[in-house]
């Protein structure tokens, strides 16, 4: 699960809308709750691009930004197996860590 895409129904910030989207699973908080990453196809966006190079299993459709400012908890029954898209390679997860690192200092 953790460094695997999914497409999910996420949630807009303001929570009462929801955008079907591709969502990176960057870290399991417990075994209810994930902290997850949105994707997008708009190379414009601050985050780290990713192409089917950077992929292990799976294909992207399009390259695509993980937006890194943009963490999200969520609630672990939203992450269904069957809606899996991609799993990145360890080298290409380990990059989006040490970026998530850099944004938050820790």
């Amino acid at each position: 699960m953790v460094g695997s895409i999914y497409f999910i129904e996420m949630p807009y910030s303001d929570f009462k809308q929801f955008k079907g989207r591709p969502v990176l699973v960057f870290r399991e908080i417990d075994k209810n709750d994930l902290l997850i990453l949105p994707l997008t196809t708009n190379l414009h966006r601050e985050g780290i691009v990713i192409s089917n190079d950077d992929i292990k299993r799976g294909s992207l459709k399009k390259e695509s930004v993980v937006i890194v400012p943009k963490i999200t908890a969520i609630d672990a029954s939203l992450i269904s197996e069957k809606n899996i898209i991609a799993t990145l390679k360890d080298v290409t997860f380990e990059k989006i860590l040490r970026e998530i690192c850099e944004k938050f200092e820790c």
